[in-house]
């Protein structure tokens, strides 16, 4: 039965102006919705469901005064959208989508569970029985932006795409995530959600963004080759250890590794079979040129020549012009998704990001050092050649890979063996060893970063004394406040003592407090590889103690190996760092100082480092300062 008692009623009233609604009237309707009786593939009723979850977020803000312009009216007029759209929710109607403007949208977000927004184009003449090209635009970086302004662009510059006969996807990425981590997880899911609802052309995913944005498309294509027809990035950061002034020689290994993984200079070999135009102003002072320069002097080297174009002259602010749109998107039109190149190339320092085309990376050799991989189909030899540094196992889609019947398979000159499954899957291993059950794949390799990707929940502990349980609920609510400020959505929390069994079957938990203080991080703590006390830390033998020492550590959750826990024990992490950056310095494991700060504002560790593929501590993979 759908709960959607007394909403009709109040409909009735808000349409026949008997009073002005609040934005606990919205509240009260939304709240008779129970979300767990539909499927999240209906994309009437959750477009319809997150639309008025979005209404009520902007209904809040503006109580609080958030908004430069007409307050009371644009509170009205999102409480009124909000009970429209649940009125569509009961009658089944499609949300109003109309025709060469742009849309607000909005999903219910997998990780948090929040109402994000987006925003569609659909160009005049779209016909469902055909498909079509998909454009995905990433927007820059505004400090102000917010569900109430979010950073969209102009009406001139949307219709560029339909001139060109595309749909275009402005995706909202959390505000100002650098469309990485949550970000990256924003611009696929609202992917996800268009192409469900819309004929789209799988082979004509075309991405484009700019300054931060640009940045994004860099990150995003190189991590996901095999995904996008073309790549349109305008004035976007490629090597952020020159753009920050940060010397990569001095950053410890650890963080060096976090760095580089959100840096499209490193992973250049990516760049291979993908089809890159960027646009760069040639007197940009805040994004130099030389960003865009770097990369295409790389990708020249390595033989994949990109295409760029310096507007001389000009600034930063390229992407104001209806010319760098129409260069951009005409240029991008023209190219249709290969998905059988005969040579791939992958450079990957996660499983997490483990796909290139008809390649699959399963196991790396080892954890903390990227692995690298050339595969080449000859069917002249019939055979599959795979060059590789660090890679233990790989999977091949022979349909996509255009296997010749009867190939044979040579791994750094070497015959391997291959398991064909029936799936057209083979896979390959470059050694005999076995990974133990409790191993690093995708889904479940870290860093902190990664457990926010999927669904998550904040646990407070209440084992301790009065004094101790306040002082985790203080900071249990300073992190949920930094995280909406972050990523535009309050976070689900409970008490320890209120855990049920489906939340540890559905949700990494983010565990604050000791044993001692939390009960479920009691219940676990003998199985963790790091030994927690009260504001003490046990690391391959060697403790570290101090009142002003913390921890933050992510581990597959020892009572469900398929959800992570991540803990902060001790003092709060990050409190200098901006509001951007709280949670992407962080690897396995770190146990920090609130005493003193690097050149980045991220708290001095006094011991850090990642858990190795069997997810135990390895000494050539912790690291902690050098003695002066």
């Amino acid at each position: 039965m759908r709960r959607l008692t007394g909403v009709a009623l109040l409909l009735m009233l808000v349409v026949t102006a008997a009073f002005a609604a609040d934005t606990a009237d919205l509240a009260a309707a939304l709240s008779r919705v129970d979300p767990g009786t539909y499927h999240r593939a209906d994309w009437i009723w959750h477009t319809n469901y997150a639309l008025a979850g979005l209404a009520l977020k902007k209904a809040r803000l503006l109580d609080g005064g958030n908004f430069w312009g007409n307050v009371e009216g644009a509170k009205q007029q999102a409480i009124a959208d909000g009970l429209a759209a649940l009125e569509r929710l009961q009658k089944r109607q499609q949300p109003p989508v109309k025709a060469g403007t742009l849309n607000e949208l909005a999903y219910i977000t997998d990780n948090d569970l929040t109402a994000q927004p987006y925003h569609l184009y659909i160009p005049p003449g779209y016909d469902p029985k055909q498909k079509w090209p998909l454009i995905i635009f990433l927007h820059g970086y505004v400090p102000s932006t917010s569900v109430l302004e979010p950073w969209i662009p102009m009406p001139e510059h949307c219709d560029v795409a339909g001139k060109h006969g595309c749909l275009l996807l402005v995706p909202y990425g959390r505000r100002n995530t650098d469309f990485q981590g949550v970000g990256e997880v924003d611009v696929l899911a609202s992917t996800r959600q268009v192409q469900q609802a819309l004929n789209i052309d799988p082979d004509r995913l075309y991405l484009s963004g700019v300054s931060m944005g640009g940045m994004g498309a860099w990150n995003i294509a190189l991590r996901h080759p095999g995904r996008f027809a073309a790549v349109a990035p305008m004035c976007g950061q490629t090597d952020m250890f020159r753009w920050w002034g940060w010397p990569r020689d001095e950053a410890p290994p650890w963080k060096r590794w976090l760095v580089e993984w959100d840096n499209a200079l490193d992973q250049l070999p990516n760049v291979r079979n993908q089809n890159f135009f960027v646009q760069h102003g040639e007197m940009d002072s805040l994004i130099p040129v030389e960003q865009t320069r770097l990369m295409a002097e790389g990708a020249q080297q390595q033989g994949t020549p990109i295409k760029v174009l310096e507007h001389a002259g000009q600034s930063h602010f390229i992407y104001f012009n209806i010319e760098s749109y129409e260069n951009a998107w005409s240029w991008e039109k023209q190219f249709t998704l290969d998905r059988g190149p005969r040579r791939v190339d992958l450079k990957l320092y996660s499983l997490e990001y483990n796909r290139a085309f008809w390649l699959t990376v399963d196991e790396l050799g080892q954890w903390g050092t990227p692995g690298l991989v050339t595969a080449e189909v000859k069917p002249e030899e019939k055979t599959l050649t795979l060059a590789t540094e660090n890679i233990a196992a790989v999977t091949i889609d022979a349909g996509e890979a255009k296997l010749p019947e009867g190939c044979q398979f040579v791994w750094n000159g070497q015959p391997v063996p291959a398991e064909v499954g029936k799936d057209g899957l083979v896979r390959l291993r470059s050694a005999a060893a076995t990974l133990p059950a409790l191993h690093k794949r995708r889904g479940m390799c870290g860093p902190c970063e990664e457990v926010f990707d999927t669904r998550f929940l904040l646990v407070q502990g209440t084992a301790g004394d009065e004094a101790t349980d306040a002082a985790l609920a203080k900071q249990v609510g300073t992190w949920q406040k930094e995280w909406d400020e972050f990523a535009d959505g309050p976070p689900p929390a409970k008490l320890d003592s209120e855990l049920t069994d489906e939340d540890l079957k559905q949700c990494n938990l983010v565990l604050f407090g000791t044993p001692q203080t939390n009960s479920v991080l009691g219940k676990i703590a003998g199985e963790l590889p790091i030994n927690i006390g009260d504001h003490s830390y046990t690391v391959a033998g060697k403790t570290y103690a101090g009142p002003d020492l913390g921890l933050v550590m992510c581990y597959p959750n020892p009572l469900n190996s398929e959800r992570y826990v991540l803990i902060y024990s001790g003092e709060r992490h990050g409190e200098k760092l901006s509001i951007n950056h709280k949670h992407d310095l962080l690897p396995d494991f770190v146990v920090f100082t609130t005493r003193t700060f690097g050149r980045d504002d991220t708290n001095d560790a006094v011991c850090a480092g990642f858990f190795g593929m069997d997810w135990q501590l390895q000494p050539s993979l912790t690291w902690e300062p050098k003695a002066p």
